[in-house]
């Protein structure tokens, strides 16, 4: 770790977090590959950004001991991240944290760690690049700074993706281009609840008690192929269905969602589409799904509604607690939520973490 800046009173305060990605990435001979060690060149990186707007900065700079291709990110690789940003913001109290990360799972591990940091006081800003640091026409400095203007702009609490010319919602962002510069966008309108829901507890370990997972809908889907998805991740599935809800629904692939509700395993219906919402009452493939216990997942991106499903499950709750938490608008991740937002935590909620 290192320290670099001035102590002036106006001094923007940021801590660094490098976990890996094409950022930093050099040529390993079969491929381009993470590097660790980057530290200098931020630093490097930071002095010219002061040269440039005259803005002082005071910042922490950090690296995993492993540095990571986002591509290899797992399940606990988010809350790790979490954990780490929290300890930094409780101890030290800096107007907010850079993560740098890879961008081919930036918007599925910003979306879990937004729900992970959602009682945090300062921004959190995730960035990275489609070129490496020193690459003929690199994006990597332009991101970084980027994501230290957005945290000098104070935008309020929560998790952001800074990159290209942008700042999106991590609840809203998805990666759509991987070759060019505005790689990601914020895929629909972020509505953060009115009343902030209840908190709900934290929890202290990495370890996940059920993994989640997600299924994109195609035609041909074969009940076969939805049964072992559901035996691989009996925390729960996310589904990407057609337009307002619909798949395949014949009379195999509905009893094998019923009989996964049934035994308490949660099926989440989201569209696949970039606009609209679900609606499983609309039509008859709908209501199907509807009545063979699916929680419509209304608008959320496919990254926001794994990562809310995930985080949901890793605190315990189940059945109808986590009915009515996946559609509550927790942090923005819902413009149209199926249900009126929690404004306390129920009894049986409190119940069912302790399962």
């Amino acid at each position: 770790m290192s320290n670099r800046g001035t102590a002036r009173t106006h001094a923007l305060r940021v801590h660094v977090l490098y976990t890996g990605g094409t950022f930093g990435m050099a040529d390993q001979g079969a491929g381009m590959g993470p590097r660790s060690g980057i530290g200098a060149e931020i630093a490097d990186l930071i002095a010219r950004y002061e040269e440039v707007t005259g803005r002082s900065v005071e910042f922490r700079y950090a690296e995993f001991d492993r540095v990571i291709d986002s591509a290899t990110a797992d399940s606990g690789t988010a809350f790790r991240i979490a954990e780490w940003v929290r300890y930094r913001i409780e101890s030290e109290r800096p107007d907010g944290v850079v993560v740098i990360h890879g961008t081919d799972t930036m918007a599925y591990v910003g979306a879990r760690v937004a729900f992970e940091l959602r009682d945090v006081a300062a921004p959190v800003v995730l960035t990275g690049a489609q070129i490496p640091l020193g690459h003929p026409g690199s994006d990597a400095q332009r991101n970084l700074y980027l994501a230290l203007d957005s945290i000098a702009a104070q935008p309020g609490p929560g998790t952001y993706i800074g990159f290209g010319s942008a700042l999106h919602p991590a609840v809203r962002a998805s990666k759509r281009a991987c070759d060019d510069y505005e790689g990601f966008t914020t895929v629909r309108e972020f509505t953060p609840p009115q009343s902030p829901p209840a908190l709900l507890p934290r929890r202290h370990s990495t370890a996940t008690r059920l993994p989640v997972g997600l299924l994109t809908v195609f035609p041909g889907l074969h009940a076969d192929l939805l049964s072992a998805v559901i035996r691989q991740y009996p925390g729960g599935i996310v589904l990407e269905c057609y337009g307002s809800g619909t798949m395949p629904h014949g009379a195999e692939v509905i009893e094998t969602i019923r009989t996964a509700t049934r035994r308490g395993t949660p099926v989440v219906a989201i569209t696949q589409c970039d606009s609209g919402s679900v609606d499983l009452e609309r039509y008859l493939p709908g209501r199907a799904l509807l009545d063979a216990g699916v929680i419509s997942g209304g608008d959320m991106t496919r990254e926001a509604a794994l990562a809310k499903l995930a985080y949901l499950v890793d605190l315990g709750f189940s059945g109808g607690p986590l009915r009515d938490w996946m559609t509550t608008n927790m942090l923005g991740e819902l413009s149209k939520p199926a249900a009126p937002p929690l404004v306390a935590v129920r009894e049986d909620a409190l119940t069912a973490r302790s399962r």
